[in-house]
């Protein structure tokens, strides 16, 4: 039996997406088809970190991205936390990219004292979330029984880089200097997981 009373039945009819939201269908299209044409190109790559070498700046487990935009208009620059390839450096397997923080660049006096840095004599204090970073006495690590480039000159054509976690980082204290033609890029942020989602200096 049918309901004289009842009213007909209303078409349902499809929303379509407001203006808004086709703008961001549109834009997010438009950055993935860029970071796929930069991923391409070698002007932004990922990199997952294994270690905690650069703690807290960085941790083991993080993804993060690497931009060259940077060294193609300049030479990378004290504070820089910069990825570099690891062939033709001493005691350091070839093959490999490490991220650390640039601490002299070609020509700098570096020395590492009472738990500082000093560069051509004066007192140059690099920074992270967690303050300064203090460069106390360092210790065994990885098979160096001591550090051995604590006060030197960087050499034309070179860089001296330092981790952010100096007890646990082997870099330019142990074995020494990164040639410029190595380095690859600057980081710039970090992308997973999801709760270390941020920019990073």
């Amino acid at each position: 039996m049918t309901d004289k009373n009842a009213l007909p039945p209303v078409p349902i009819k499809s929303r379509k997406p407001d203006v808004f939201t086709k703008s961001i269908i549109v834009f997010a299209t438009l950055v993935g088809v860029l970071l796929v044409i930069l991923r391409g190109s070698g002007l932004v790559r990922p990199f997952s970190i294994p270690t905690s070498a650069m703690a807290p700046t960085i941790s083991a487990g993080d993804l993060i991205v690497m931009e060259n935009f940077s060294y193609l208009r300049r030479e990378p620059q004290r504070g820089d936390l910069a990825v570099f390839k690891t062939d033709g450096i001493p005691s350091l397997r070839a093959g490999s990219n490490f991220v650390k923080r640039v601490a002299g660049i070609p020509g700098d006096r570096v020395r590492i004292a009472d738990g500082k840095l000093f560069v051509n004599g004066k007192h140059l204090p690099l920074r992270n979330e967690s303050g300064e970073i203090a460069y106390l006495e360092p210790r065994h690590v990885l098979g160096y029984n001591q550090a051995t480039y604590v006060d030197i000159t960087v050499p034309q054509g070179h860089y001296y880089v330092l981790g952010d976690n100096q007890p646990d980082s082997l870099d330019s204290r142990y074995w020494g200097f990164v040639p410029a033609n190595n380095m690859i890029g600057k980081a710039t942020g970090c992308v997973w997981p999801p709760r270390r989602f941020r920019s990073i200096d």
